[in-house]
């Protein structure tokens, strides 16, 4: 039986709310209608979506579709219920909430996070924006079939349902779960079924799940899908087989270009990255606790992200003098560059190694990098497969002990700011349908 149902108002969001869940693990299905759900065929799937395709419709037969699925569903021990909102606010948002409340037990309250960051939408003083925008100043507002006027998330709600409804700012957020969890439970007591809440970031969503769960209340989840995420990450047990999906960088490169990309990549992904002290790679003193102690970082934080990586620099004045360093040691300045490289492959395979399965794919800046790497992995060079973006090259590990795992290079100085940003989601397409055991 399904652990988490999601009513969505379309198969677009439905499925848009799905995929964020399979990716860590959940096997999820969404079914275009009610009907098309088979309690005996789809009992493996925890996590359900249903469409009932009522964005377009009226406020009535809307609350009419997302009451009977609702129904259906109140009786079967479901964890969580998750109303499933467009990330534009369009449709009938207000009485479809009401239409899930309405059927579920009389203490249930409604957390509505509008938020979808890596898409491009926050919240902040109430008002969606979309990618800096004020939402009734983009094209939603002209939707022939269902505009949106205003920005305000409370107050679109509020003209839309019979219910009260509270809102918290992202001051409140900002604080502590503590506090949140404490806000939380006044709203409700005061008599506010639905609370709206602002959020700028995932971390803003997943401090709000923990509050939320914290508090102990029944609540259904209201959202264009990541606080649903978040929430099924609390509330629901992590599956014991997981996507293999996660992406690894090891960044040789120290040029500004780079150093703009992979903030470009932050932008759009939860990244988590480790600065290596190159320095530290040097000296034969220093250099085997430099890389065991990135790898013991890096997998003591590794578990919520999907893209990992390594990095020597985050400033231009962190590059070093390998002239000067050159000199010191009275060995050339690529005998230099090349202890650099050869340890952050060495960084890269033991990572590999501790979590065996759990990278699925590598992106490798710096022709020196992708070598080192190559040479410590044992293989034997890279079965070119595709072209990225021009001079980045996607292909397939030759032989050794990760023999056909996917890898891109890229030169440091290669392509504009989205380029690596380009090539991490290429990558995570590839390795998307990979998986490993959850060990933890």
């Amino acid at each position: 039986m399904p652990e988490v149902v999601i009513i969505a108002d379309d198969l677009t969001g439905a499925n848009a709310t799905s995929v964020l869940l399979s990716r860590t693990g959940y096997r999820a299905a969404t079914f275009l209608k009610l009907e098309a759900y088979d309690e005996q065929l789809h009992g493996d799937f925890k996590i359900i979506s249903i469409s009932t395709d009522s964005r377009g419709v009226s406020k009535d037969i809307a609350y009419e579709q997302v009451s009977q699925v609702t129904e259906f569903f109140q009786d079967k021990n479901v964890k969580l219920f998750s109303k499933r909102i467009d990330s534009t606010l369009r449709g009938n948002v207000g009485s479809e909430i009401d239409a899930v409340l309405d059927h579920l037990d009389d203490d249930t309250i409604a957390i509505v996070v509008a938020a979808f960051p890596s898409s491009g939408r926050i919240t902040i003083g109430g008002y969606l924006m979309v990618n800096s925008v004020p939402l009734e100043n983009t094209d939603v507002a002209k939707d022939p079939k269902t505009p949106v006027y205003t920005s305000y998330v409370s107050k679109l709600i509020q003209e839309q349902s019979k219910y009260n409804v509270d809102y918290i700012p992202l001051s409140q957020i900002l604080k502590d779960e503590d506090a949140l969890q404490k806000n939380i439970i006044q709203s409700k007591e005061k008599g506010n079924k639905i609370i709206v809440m602002d959020a700028t970031t995932n971390e803003d969503i997943e401090i709000i799940a923990q509050a939320v769960k914290s508090t102990g209340l029944k609540v259904i989840a209201v959202d264009p899908g990541p606080f649903t995420a978040a929430l099924t990450k609390v509330f629901i047990d992590k599956p014991r087989i997981i996507p293999g999906q996660k992406v690894m960088l090891t960044v040789g490169s120290v040029s500004n270009l780079t150093r703009r990309q992979l903030e470009a990549l932050k932008v759009k992904h939860d990244c988590l990255f480790e600065r290596v002290n190159p320095k530290a790679l040097i000296y034969d003193n220093t250099r085997e606790n430099e890389i065991s102690t990135i790898v013991e970082n890096l997998i003591n934080k590794m578990e919520d992200y999907n893209i990992i990586g390594v990095v020597t620099t985050t400033d231009e004045t962190e590059v070093l003098d390998l002239h000067h360093i050159a000199k010191e040691l009275d060995i050339s300045e690529d005998d230099v560059s090349l202890r650099i490289s050869s340890g952050l492959a060495q960084i890269t395979r033991r990572l590999m190694e501790k979590t065996s399965g759990v990278i699925g794919g590598l992106f490798t800046s710096g022709g020196d990098v992708t070598v080192a790497v190559c040479k410590e992995l044992q293989s034997a060079g890279i079965e070119v497969k595709d072209e990225v973006l021009p001079l980045a090259v996607y292909g397939r590990i030759i032989k050794g002990q990760y023999e056909n795992m996917p890898i891109i290079t890229k030169g440091g100085l290669i392509g504009e700011i989205h380029a690596i940003t380009k090539c991490v989601d290429y990558l995570l397409t590839k390795v998307s349908t990979e998986y490993h055991k959850n060990t933890n």
